[in-house]
């Protein structure tokens, strides 16, 4: 049971660090393009880190405008509709925005550090046997209130960022799409580790009710 356990436990770890591999990659390119002193590459990847970015859907499928594409195996133009767009351009943020999610990205790091360092205090508890306990269910519910505030906070300011991109940029035949800045997996899993913690709660006051009637 508990090799089962620290098994899918390294199996969580792999796969947050996965999460973790295209900002890894942006940042060995960057490496790489200092290393070599191009200075054009060094603008052109400044530019493209701090282009701003919105999600599309489509207005209608009726006459959609698209834009083409050559496809590297074939050779042939293609037509494309874009679902994410990021563009050169400057957009003008209020500054207590800037403010914000700069704070909110730190905030952010410093919640995924919380959840790692509670989920190892949970998973080493558990293999020392003690699984039942009412402090369990206080780690549970902070990593469900963690992962919940953090999945709120990065949502609403993604949306919010949005907003202010869409209000100065434009795609003909497309409209933002708001609804895919919401962390629906994130929003599970913090759901899920309050509904276990809860489930242990109840399971640890019907043991003590029965424990009182003996």
């Amino acid at each position: 049971m508990k090799r089962r356990l620290n098994i899918l436990c390294l199996l969580v770890f792999i796969t947050v660090s996965i999460g973790f591999l295209p900002f890894l990659y942006a940042v060995g390119i960057g490496f790489q393009t200092g290393v070599e002193g191009n200075h054009n590459q060094s603008v052109e990847l400044d530019q493209y880190v701090e282009a701003a970015s919105v999600n599309l859907m489509p207005a209608r499928f009726v006459g959609l405008s698209h834009g083409t594409i050559i496809n590297k195996v074939t050779g042939e133009s293609v037509d494309i509709w874009p679902e994410r767009i990021a563009v050169n351009m400057p957009v003008s943020y209020p500054q207590w925005f800037v403010v914000v999610n700069d704070v909110s990205r730190y905030l952010v790091y410093a919640l995924l550090i919380a959840i790692v360092v509670l989920f190892l205090k949970l998973i080493v508890r558990v293999n020392r046997g003690l699984v039942f306990e009412w402090r369990n269910v206080r780690l549970l519910r902070w990593l469900g209130g963690i992962e919940l505030t953090g999945s709120i906070v990065t949502t609403v300011i993604q949306i919010y960022g949005a907003s202010i991109v869409s209000s100065q940029f434009g795609v003909g035949g497309f409209l933002p799409d708001y609804f895919s800045y919401v962390s629906v997996m994130e929003l599970t899993v913090g759901l899920v580790a309050l509904i276990v913690a809860e489930i242990f709660a109840v399971g640890l006051k019907m043991k003590e009710e029965q424990d009182l009637t003996v």
